[in-house]
This record gives structure tokens, sequence and C-alpha cells, in this order.
């Protein structure tokens, strides 16, 4: 398909040098419009849509300076050259027609080979604009393709990871992503009525590339906790899934919880996850469950170790997880929200809700409105009453 002619809009009040210059702009393969005064060029503009105009300065009714700033005005976004032509060749004149919209200026009597290099010269830079405009437009449609697919996204990983149910009398959850997919996963599955399985995973990086291992991680973890696994077997199924998956440097750290309300007893494993505190009625810290083990996706199967730590829960306990985001949270002094600082919550509260909504506003505070660079989460699970 062959390339259109350039069209040039050309205004002048004289009918000689309107022929002249439309005699010389056909002959350099232009196609021509022709306006006689402004109050026709600002009509031609419209009708017309001309890629380049010549205007005059001079002429009777109204001016070329007024009608390229009416012209200015309507052509919105779209860059339309305007080179004035004037036998007014002061500075100030120049400056004058710059300043309503105009793109160039040629003084008469006019030299057609400065013309003609002007002329290639605004063609250059309106192909450019062109083909930014275009580029503008394919990002514009590609950046609403990707919300439009971030949205999809979103929606089937929030109704995977549905965490909404899980709020009870006894279990309370924080969750604040970093960015709009988390790479902090907060799951969990009640066994029997009085077995709870709980699952707390926090997959390196950031965004969908984080959130997207832990699709199978949740999947799994339904799957095994309904028939009743143990959770050494649940977490040596999820690192060889995860270890055929995965790329080099990625992995997903892991904390697995079993409650036992009948037997008061609490089985965690936990890789690469930070602590697992849990505290007696008199707020002490009476088990610290450290990360014995590496985080899934790093080990090979043969080498996984199952192995689980356990702890009597008498009484009123709190069980408390938490992502590393939390106590890596710098404020704009560059300060930390810290595992002391957290410890001294620990020994505040006498129930779970109370004690997870005051670790929430202090690392909130903490913050004073700076915005954290990693996820963060934080489980609070009281282990007086059995779950609904």
């Amino acid at each position: 398909m062959s390339k259109s002619k350039t069209k040039i809009l050309a205004v002048d009040d004289n009918i000689v040098n309107i022929k002249v210059l439309s005699q010389y702009l056909l002959k350099q393969d232009y196609e021509v419009i022709t306006a006689e005064s402004g109050e026709e060029a600002i009509e031609k503009f419209k009708s017309e849509t001309p890629d380049i105009i010549l205007m005059d300065i001079m002429m009777g009714g109204m001016s070329g300076l007024e009608a390229t700033a009416k012209i200015k005005a309507l052509s919105d976004d779209v860059w339309i050259p305007v080179i004035f032509m004037s036998a007014l060749a002061s500075e100030e004149d120049k400056i004058k027609g710059l300043d309503v919209g105009g793109d160039d200026y040629i003084t008469k009597p006019i030299e057609f080979n400065i013309l003609g290099a002007k002329l290639k010269a605004v063609q250059r830079i309106s192909d450019i604009q062109n083909k930014l405009s275009d580029t503008m437009l394919e990002l514009q449609q590609y950046q609403k393709a990707e919300e439009r697919e971030q949205e999809m996204a979103y929606d089937l990983m929030e109704s995977l990871f549905d965490t909404g149910h899980l709020e009870g009398h006894d279990f309370h959850v924080w969750h604040t992503p970093a960015t709009r997919f988390s790479g902090d996963l907060i799951v969990a599955e009640k066994h029997s009525d009085h077995r709870f399985y709980l699952l707390h995973a926090d997959s390196t990086g950031h965004g969908l590339t984080a959130a997207l291992p832990l699709l199978p991680v949740s999947q799994t973890f339904y799957h095994m906790a309904k028939k009743g696994y143990s959770i050494g077997q649940i977490a040596k199924r999820m690192n060889k899934q995860l270890k055929s998956i995965m790329p080099i440097n990625r992995f997903v750290a892991l904390s697995l919880l079993l409650v036992d309300f009948r037997n008061n007893v609490v089985e965690v494993w936990n890789g690469g996850n930070p602590p697992v505190f849990v505290t007696n009625e008199k707020k002490k810290v009476v088990k610290r469950f450290e990360s014995t083990h590496l985080a899934l996706g790093i080990l090979p199967d043969e080498s996984f170790d199952e192995t689980t730590e356990f702890v009597s829960c008498e009484g009123n306990n709190s069980i408390v997880l938490y992502s590393d985001g939390l106590i890596e949270a710098e404020n704009a002094a560059g300060k930390a929200f810290d595992e002391d600082m957290l410890l001294q919550l620990l020994k505040t509260d006498i129930n779970a809700v109370d004690l997870r909504n005051n670790i929430v506003d202090a690392v909130t505070s903490h913050l004073d409105g700076e915005k954290a660079h990693d996820d963060m989460s934080l489980i609070v699970l009281n282990t007086q009453q059995t779950p609904d």
C-alpha cells in the first residue's frame, strides 16, 4: 500500500502568493489546500485535517496569529506544525509567532530552497511524533490488557487463598502485601472438631512471581490436611513439587502447625520462617520454634527431613507466627521493627485479637506512613477454644 501524500494547508490573502506557493508545493509532491483568510483557514483545518500549515501573518480580518492560536486549541494533543510566512522579520515578531503556537518562521520573499528544507524537517519530526503516538496507543492497549489479566489472576488467587473464613474467636490474621500480589500465604483447614492445620508461607521475591509458587503449595495443603496427613508428610510433598518447578534461587519458607485442641498439643515444622512463639497465661514465652529446616524447593526429596517439634499447651496459650517482612519493616530513619520490639508486645495482652491488634498498631506506628518494602503477615492463635 503506497504512502499517502503529506497534506499542506497554505494560507495567504494574496492570490498571487497562493498560486506561486501552491505550484512549488505541488512540484514537491505535496497535496495542497489553500485558504485566503484566517477564518477560512480554521474551517479548512476542521474539514481537511492537514499535516502541515503554512500561515501568513498579516491578513485582512483575522490575522495569522489569531488563526493559529485557535487551530492549536482545536488540535488537542495532535501536533500540527505551523510555519509562519511574513514580511515582519524582527526578532520580536518571530517571538510573537512562536508564543501563539507557531513551530517555525520564514520571512518573505520566500526562498523556496529554505522553505523546502523546513518542510522536510517538520515532516521528519511529525513522522517521529506519529510513531510515538502509535507506540503510546499500543502501550495503553497493552496496559489495559495487562490490567485485565492481572485482575483475573488476582481474583483466581483470592479464591484459592481465601482466608476470610479463618477469622474466629481464637484465630486472627493480618496481612498487608508490598504489591498487589503477595508472596505471603496464610491458609488453614479443620480435619476434625479438635484437629486444626495451619500453613504460613513466604515465597521469595515480590508480586506475581512470588505468588505463583504458592498455588501448588495451597492446593497440596488443602488436599492432604483434609485427609489427615502429618505435617511432616505435607511439607515433604510440597518440597518435592517445588523442587521440580522452581528456578534456582527461588524457594518458599514455610511454617506448618497441627493444633490438637483435645490433647492440648501443638506440632510444628518450620523451614526458613522466623520463630513461632508460644506464650502462656502469664504472657511468658514458653516455647520458641526456630527454623530447623531449609525452605521448600531447595533439597532433593531423599534429603528432606520431616522431623517436627511438639509443645504441650495447658490453659490459655497464644501461638504467634509472622513473616520476616514484619520484623524488617523500616521507618524513615532506617530502623527496623525488630524481634525485640515484638517480644515486648507478647508480654502485654491476654487474648488473641487484642494481641494481634496491638502488634499491628505498633508496626503501623513504627512505619509512620512509610511503605513497607516486603509483604507483612501475622497470625495469632489462641489455644483455649476449639475453632468453630
